[in-house]
């Protein structure tokens, strides 16, 4: 009697022990990285095989394709499986991943919900599902328990639904990108009061009303903003020239009116300024010429008038300038002879008139312009013997015009 209750006591400690070491959370052998990696993988159609590494028999996952691990305690920080044409639910598999930083499934076809608890992974910094099948609807509790969350990409699915509210409560966000979905509703006036935000990328969704920037001028960081391809309507409001910080700015594509507001001349890092397609009037203001940092300007496809400003001649960083489709009037300032670095210019579909500049196609002046439109407009008189001297064109168009004359030989040189 003895002998077999101390036996049963001996199995029972046996036992126990064994519990102890198989589940505990350090354990090499069975932590939660494992379980969680192999529960995901289990939802998942990995027609290329580019998870053969993910074998439960490998208690080594830092090594498996895709995964990286913290040398410090051996855990998964990083989960990046980009472009491995894999398919199904984003399982909730990953939620025991609780050390996990960097989390990216891009350039597949996972389809279903955004989890809404993802962002309860304390450590979670990035979070990139771009250019998969998601649908629905982005969930409020996302931002809501945020944590660390820095970086977030929902570009290029099915999502639709409101822009979150709770996106202004996410003070840690640097980078917010949900272009290319089919979300719709107003933008939460919020967002501009997130003091860390770099970049903010909604273009290419369904989003109304007038944009409202208040609380933008305090967002000294801000580099980058598009809201391209929407419906937007009303006016640009003035607040915007408070990001002093801004190198481009992407406004095309909606249904906004007036004019371009005098504050934006404060942008002077800005590089790139893109307001085609949309209805703006009024004059090109002169003071865009002291915007010297500009590498491209594109107005075109609004009804802009008036005369081209002769500071334009100031842009000597200017590559792409595009003015089609407005209704300017005169000719080419001969300013913008110092523009040398411009490779597309497109000018087309407008009123201007008279001789067309010799400047336009002297040698070495525009040695790189690989794109010159000048069509549909009132210019006449010959066409310039300088032409053949744009050796890098590979656009030339110059129709609908007034032309006379023959066509210059050295127009045979271009090829």
């Amino acid at each position: 009697m003895f002998h077999s209750m101390m036996n049963l006591l001996f199995f029972t400690l046996f036992t126990t022990s064994v519990t102890i070491q198989v589940f505990s959370v350090d354990d090499p052998v069975f932590n939660d990285d494992i379980l969680g990696l192999i529960v995901f993988k289990a939802g998942l159609q990995d027609p290329n095989h580019k998870l053969s590494s993910w074998n439960d028999d490998d208690y080594t996952p830092c090594n498996w394709e895709g995964v990286k691990c913290d040398s410090s305690n051996n855990r998964v920080n990083s989960l990046v499986l980009d472009g491995f044409s894999l398919s199904g639910h984003i399982d909730r598999g990953l939620l025991r991943l609780q050390y996990l930083q960097i989390l990216s499934l891009s350039g597949n076809n996972f389809t279903g919900f955004i989890n809404p608890d993802l962002p309860k992974l304390g450590s979670l910094e990035a979070v990139d599902f771009s250019d998969n099948n998601l649908q629905g609807s982005v969930p409020e509790e996302f931002f809501q328990q945020c944590g660390s969350l820095k970086n977030v990409n929902f570009a290029k699915n099915n999502l639709t639904g409101n822009v979150p509210d709770s996106l202004s409560s996410c003070s840690s966000l640097t980078n917010v990108n949900f272009s290319s979905n089919q979300m719709y509703g107003k933008l939460p006036s919020g967002v501009w009061f997130l003091r860390g935000l770099q970049s903010f990328d909604v273009s290419n969704n369904l989003l109304e009303g007038e944009i409202v920037l208040e609380g933008i001028q305090n967002l000294y960081g801000l580099r980058e903003l598009s809201l391209r391809k929407n419906r937007f309507s009303g006016r640009i409001p003035e607040e915007i020239g408070g990001c002093i910080g801004l190198k481009s700015l992407d406004l095309s594509g909606n249904f906004l009116s007036g004019g371009i507001p005098q504050s934006m001349q404060r942008l002077n890092s800005c590089n790139s300024i893109s307001l085609q397609e949309n209805s703006f009037t009024g004059n090109i203001p002169d003071w865009i010429g002291e915007m010297k940092g500009l590498e491209n300007l594109d107005l075109s496809s609004n009804r802009f008038s008036g005369w081209i400003p002769k500071s334009l001649g100031k842009l000597e960083m200017l590559q792409r300038l595009n003015f089609s489709r407005n209704q300017l009037t005169g000719n080419l300032p001969d300013s913008m002879i110092n523009c040398t670095n411009l490779l597309a210019f497109d000018i087309s579909h407008n009123n201007l008139d008279g001789y067309l500049p010799s400047w336009i196609f002297t040698k070495g002046n525009y040695h790189g312009l690989e794109v010159l439109d000048l069509s549909t407009n009132g210019f006449s008189g010959g066409i310039p013997s300088g032409i053949g001297g744009l050796r890098s064109l590979k656009l030339l168009n110059m129709s609908s015009n007034s032309f006379y004359g023959s066509v210059p030989v050295r127009f045979s040189l271009m090829s």
